[in-house]
Order: structure tokens, then sequence, then C-alpha cells
């Protein structure tokens, strides 16, 4: 779903569902006053905008008491439909009462995290936890670490998703981007948690610390692996792909990925060396081995493409994981294409294909990308260019 779809989950509908819930619990609510305000031109509001107009509202027309307040709205959350609004789209409806607990709750922080800890059962609460985290320590880490020990895997995620330090739509928690050491903690009690989506969070978590603190991660990915358990390798694997592609030496060991200084490119092919936009780039070649033993590989290719002020970007595109014996040959063939996204837009110039084995640079190939002129224009320009 995009994030113009997305946004349109906070409607009229649903503030409306809000309300009538708010209303079960407490029949004195102003449902009206509360629907107009949380409506007010919602159709320009992004996502986020939406559920802070929302919020707003909230602290407009429920009890002032914040310990009221909140337990009004848990109990409008419902029963336990036990996804935790993690699967589908569901549970971004009570994204705005997590919100209120991080607004009016600030001050009242035991019972804001009491609140949260039963909210997050309905709706995630990595984004509203994360106030707490940085103006309420003393008092909000011990809660995290207490939760990785929490019975509902929903809670122990919260311990790790909240304290990840580059959460996506989230404040970034600079103290442990300086210093990651407790979220570590957090982090060795889950790794190999039953639960995969616990897991797939702390993976998450560790190659945000990657990010800034590689040798720290690196560190506590080995000591995740050497215990010899498939579930910790699982995660292993998946917190460690940033670095992978990055080509950090240290990453691919733990991996098994060692060797590969000696693997040679052979008869490397561009379908056509000039591309339209919003077509499809092939490629194929040749890798051969003049290693002594049989390596273990990963195979990646950086895109280098031209930015609008003519400046080359780069981004690293997973392609493939071989074994190669000493002589072995293997061809690999790739399709690569330039449709433009809102996050990734194409101009035309000369760009290239760097291919990676093992982090190291192998190979570095010139096509050029061109404007999307009609097929007629399209294929004449192509004719010409490769006549010349």
């Amino acid at each position: 779903m995009s994030n113009n779809q997305l946004k349109t989950i906070f409607n009229q509908e649903v503030i409306t569902d809000l309300a009538q819930r708010i209303t079960t619990v407490l029949p004195s609510f102003e449902s009206i006053g509360f629907e107009q305000d949380a409506n007010q031109n919602l159709d320009n509001l992004e996502l986020k905008q939406r559920s802070t107009q929302i919020c707003t509202a909230l602290i407009s027309y429920l009890p002032s008491e914040f310990e009221k307040a909140a337990s009004i709205l848990i109990q409008a959350m419902g029963e336990d439909d036990k996804s935790g609004g993690i699967e589908g789209y569901n549970g971004f409806r009570f994204m705005p009462f997590l919100d209120f607990v991080a607004v009016r709750g600030l001050d009242n922080p035991e019972i804001a995290l009491d609140s949260l800890e039963k909210m997050t059962l309905h709706f995630s609460g990595e984004f509203a936890i994360r106030p707490f985290i940085l103006k309420h320590p003393d008092i909000t880490l011990p809660r995290l670490m207490k939760w990785t020990s929490y019975q509902d895997w929903r809670v122990r995620r919260l311990a790790s998703e909240g304290s990840r330090p580059r959460l996506p739509w989230g404040t970034q928690l600079k103290p442990f981007i300086e210093n990651p050491s407790f979220v570590i903690e957090i982090l060795h009690q889950l790794y190999n948690d039953s639960n995969l989506v616990v897991r797939r969070s702390v993976a998450n978590n560790l190659n945000d610390i990657a990010k800034d603190n590689p040798a720290d991660a690196v560190e506590t990915a080995q000591s995740w692996w050497d215990c010899g358990d498939e579930t910790a390798r699982w995660t292993v694997r998946h917190a460690l792909r940033s670095l992978v592609k990055q080509g950090n030496k240290q990453a691919l060991s733990i991996l098994g990925f060692i060797g590969g200084d000696n693997i040679r490119v052979e008869n490397f092919q561009f379908q056509s060396s000039v591309v339209m936009i919003g077509e499809e780039l092939n490629f194929f070649c040749n890798l051969v081995s003049e290693e002594l033993g049989k390596v273990h590989l990963v195979v990646d290719y950086i895109l280098h493409r031209v930015l609008a002020n003519g400046k080359l970007s780069k981004k690293v595109f997973k392609l493939k994981q071989i074994e190669l014996s000493p002589g072995e040959k293997i061809t690999l063939s790739v399709k690569h294409k330039f449709k433009q996204l809102s996050t990734r837009t194409y101009y035309p110039g000369i760009h290239n294909i760097e291919l990676i084995v093992n982090g190291r640079s192998i190979g570095k190939y010139d096509f050029e990308l061109i404007e999307n002129l009609g097929l007629q224009q399209g294929l004449k320009l192509i004719i010409a260019k490769v006549s010349i």
C-alpha cells in the first residue's frame, strides 16, 4: 500500500468508528464536536498529520485526568483480536490513541507505560514509547528490559521495536545512536525468540545499529552466530544485510562468504547499451573461478545512476548467492526495469553497472539511459546510436 493510500485509513468512517467506541465506554462523550474537529481539512493532511489531528481532538473532548482518559481509550479498543496491528492496516485506526498517551501521559510515565503495554496488543506502540525513552530513561529502560520476558509476543516486540535507534517514521533515539549498549542488552534477550515477528524486529534493530556502530553490530552478530542455533542464525542473516551490501568483510565472514579475490568476469554484455526510461536493461555475463578451492560467494550489483544535478548516486541490488569450485563457470542474467518511482527518479545520462563479489568490485560497465520519446522516435534514436 502506498503512502497516499495509507493515509486514507484515517477517514470520516474511521473517525466515526472511534467516536462510537469511546461513546460506548463514556456515554457523555461529545462525539459530534470530536468528529467535527477530527475531520477538519482531512483530505489535505498526510498520515501522521491526520493521526495528530485526531489526537488533538481526543485531548479536547476526553476527561482531563490522564489515567481516566487512558482507561477509556483502552476499553474503547475492544477485544484483543490477537494481531497487534502488525498484519494488515486495521490496527492503524488506534494510532491516535497511542499518540494521546505519548502527549498527555508524558508527565505520568508509570501510568502511561502501563497503558502502552495494554494498547500495543491492538496497535504497536514503538512510536509512542520513544518520548518516554528520551524524557524518562530511568523509568522506561527497566520497563523495556522487563518486557523482553513478557509472555505475549507483542509486548516483547515492543521492547525491540521501541528501542530501534533509527526507526522509520519515528523519532531518532540519539543516545542509542551514540551508545547502543543498552539496546544490545535488549536484543540479547530476544534474538532467538520463538516468534518470527519478534526476531525480525531484532534483526531490523541490529541493522539500525550497524549504520552507526558497525563494530558493535558485528560483534553482537558473531556471538549469536556462534551459538549454532539456526533460529538465531536467521536473525543474524537478516540483521547483517546492510553490512553485506556495503561489503563489510567481517559481516561477510560471519556468513561464510570468504575469498572471492580470484573471480573473473567473462563475456559481459548488455542486450542494448541504450535504454529508455520505463524500459528494461538486460545484461548477462559469466563468472569464472580461479580460486584454489571451493568458495561461497554473494554476488550483488550496484547501479550508479545520474541525479538531477548530474552527480552519480549508487544503490546496491542483491543478485545471487553461489558456490564455485576451482575452474567452474556460472552464467548470470539480470533484468533491471527503469520504472519511475516516488522513491527513485531516473534521469537521462551515462549510468553504469558495477558487479560486486563478496564486497569486492570485479567490473564496471557503462550504458546510456534516454528519455522515452515514444516507440518510433525511441527506436530510431537507438538504431542511430548503435550504428555509430
